[in-house]
C-alpha cells in the first residue's frame, strides 16, 4: 500500500509540472508538449489522462465568440465548459499526433456534420452535440441503458432570446438555429434526474462525457463536463465558472450537482473506441 502510495504522488507530481509548463508558448507548442506524452490506449482513460492537462487553466466565457465571422477557435491556454471537453476529445482521438490531425478533428466535433459555415453550422445545444456526434459514431449515448427516464422538454432558447447572441444576424443563421432545434425535439433523449444519480451512479465510467440538465425555460443543458473516478466516487473534471479554473469537483457528482437548485440530472455519453 505504501508504494502504491508513493507510485499515485508521482504520478500527481508529474502531472502538476506537465500542466504547469503548458502555460508556456503558442497553441501549437503547447499542443506538441501534450502529444509528446505516453497516453493509455483505452478511450475513457485516456480522455481523463488528457483532461487532467488541463487542471489548473483559468475559466474563460464565450471563448468561441469574436467580432469577426465564424472560425475554428483553438484555444490551449483558458477553456469554458465546452471547449475543455471538445478539445480533450479532440486530442483522444487523433490518429497521427499531427496539429493538422487536431485542427480537422476539433472542427468534426464542434459542428453539424463536421462542416463549419458560419455561426448557425455551430453545434450550440448541448443535446444538439451528443445527437451529431452519435450519429459520427463518435460517442454512444449511454443514459438509456444506464437507467435514465424519457427527457420531455421543448428546446427554444436561442430562438426567443436572439438578443443575447449579436452573431445570429442573418435570416439564414436564424433558420439554421430554428432547425436545430426542431432536431431535437423531435428526438428521443433521456436523462438520470438527480435523485435516481445515486441509484446509477456505479454504472457511470472514467471518462464518460456527462452534460448537466437545466430547469431554465427553453434551455436543455447548462454544463458539461467528465466523469473521474476519485476514491470509489465519480466526481466531475470541469471548467469552473466559480471557481474561475480547470478542476475536479471536491464532492461527488451527486453532491456537486444537488447543490444548485436550477440543475435537475444528468445525460452520460461514452467515446466510442
Amino acid at each position: 500500500m505504501h508504494n502504491l502510495f508513493n507510485y499515485s504522488y508521482l504520478i500527481f507530481l508529474n502531472l502538476l509540472v506537465f500542466s504547469s509548463s503548458l502555460a508556456q508558448g503558442n497553441n501549437e507548442e503547447i499542443f506538441k508538449k501534450i502529444v509528446a506524452t505516453k497516453l493509455p490506449a483505452e478511450k475513457g482513460k485516456r480522455l481523463e489522462t488528457v483532461a487532467k492537462l488541463f487542471l489548473g487553466k483559468p475559466y474563460m466565457a464565450h471563448t468561441l465568440e469574436t467580432n469577426k465571422s465564424e472560425a475554428l477557435v483553438i484555444n490551449l491556454k483558458e477553456f469554458d465548459c465546452s471547449t475543455l471537453v471538445e478539445t480533450a476529445i479532440a486530442i483522444c482521438n487523433l490518429q497521427d499526433n499531427s496539429y493538422k490531425s487536431f485542427k480537422n478533428n476539433l472542427l468534426s466535433i464542434r459542428y453539424y456534420k463536421g462542416k463549419l459555415t458560419d455561426y448557425g453550422s455551430r453545434l450550440h445545444y448541448l443535446t444538439d452535440w451528443l445527437l451529431d456526434n452519435s450519429e459520427k459514431g463518435l460517442i454512444s449515448l449511454e443514459t438509456k441503458n444506464i437507467g435514465g427516464k424519457p427527457y420531455q422538454k421543448e428546446v427554444y432558447f436561442m430562438s426567443k432570446n436572439l438578443g443575447k447572441y449579436p452573431s445570429a444576424n442573418t435570416e439564414a443563421i436564424k433558420q439554421q438555429i430554428s432547425m436545430a432545434e426542431e432536431r431535437i425535439n423531435e428526438a428521443n433523449f433521456y436523462y438520470i434526474p438527480k435523485s435516481d444519480i445515486a441509484q446509477y451512479e456505479s454504472k457511470i465510467k472514467t471518462g464518460d462525457i456527462i452534460a448537466i440538465t437545466t430547469s431554465i425555460q427553453g434551455l436543455d443543458c447548462s454544463h458539461q463536463g467528465i466523469a473521474v473516478l476519485k476514491n470509489g466516487r465519480i466526481h466531475l473534471l470541469h471548467a469552473s465558472l466559480t471557481k474561475k479554473k480547470v478542476i475536479i469537483s471536491t464532492e461527488p457528482l451527486i453532491n456537486y450537482i444537488n447543490k444548485n437548485s436550477k440543475q435537475t440530472g444528468i445525460m452520460v455519453a461514452r467515446l466510442q473506441n
